[in-house]
């Protein structure tokens, strides 16, 4: 009886090993390991961290206030429209739940500047931002059509702001921080994101996996 036991034991025990063990190396066949994809975001926090729209709301001065004052400026803006920011990203699955990469942003803000004393039409204003961020990411439910995770990026934006015939270079941190994430799908999947950054508050969109065995 006892050595009958011992061995249901052992055997048990042995399973349990191989069962763990079978996991740990199949992970990298069950789950693509490199990702691609292209979102979309709102573009609040990206103004809000730029700064390109809000300055311009704050500081300049509308028309039909007194050219009394020296610092009423002899312009001011109007008409704002910004693009949402539209990203492509790479992720290398390195672990089970550890995720390493990238993103490239672009938003466009295109607006008109008007003489503040008559208000005629001056000239276009554009600007081309480019957000570069590495990023990583970390998943803490892993199934073969679900995925959850958060991450973090941290990179740095360029802003190329165009007035009349100026062209003006400036350099800015970003960051993107993602508090919750869902991805639902194997080879082709969308996405879902909420945090705070460049990015947006909200980002979604689709994409695309590999490095997948042909027979699963």
């Amino acid at each position: 009886m006892k050595k009958s036991l011992f061995v249901g034991v052992l055997l048990f025990l042995t399973a349990v090993s191989g069962f763990a063990q079978e996991n740990g190396q199949d992970w990298r066949q069950l789950f693509p390991r490199h990702e691609f994809s292209l979102g979309v975001g709102d573009p609040l926090m990206a103004n809000f961290q730029r700064h390109s729209i809000w300055d311009k709301l704050l500081w300049d001065r509308w028309p039909g206030e007194s050219l009394n004052d020296w610092f009423v400026p002899t312009a001011y803006h109007s008409d704002y429209v910004a693009t949402c920011p539209i990203s492509i990203g790479y992720m290398f699955r390195l672990r089970n739940f550890l995720w390493l990469g990238g993103s490239v942003s672009y938003m466009g803000v295109f607006g008109k500047v008007y003489d503040a004393r008559n208000g005629d039409y001056l000239y276009n204003h554009t600007e081309t931002q480019v957000a570069f961020l590495p990023a990583v990411r970390f998943s803490y439910l892993n199934k073969k059509y679900v995925t959850l995770y958060s991450g973090i990026s941290t990179g740095f934006l360029l802003n190329f702001e165009k007035e009349a015939d100026n062209m003006d270079i400036y350099f800015h941190p970003a960051f993107q921080f993602t508090a919750f994430g869902v991805s639902a799908g194997y080879r082709f999947f969308g996405y879902t994101e909420i945090g705070v950054g460049y990015k947006g508050y909200i980002q979604a969109g689709i994409g695309y996996r590999f490095n997948v065995k042909k027979d699963e």
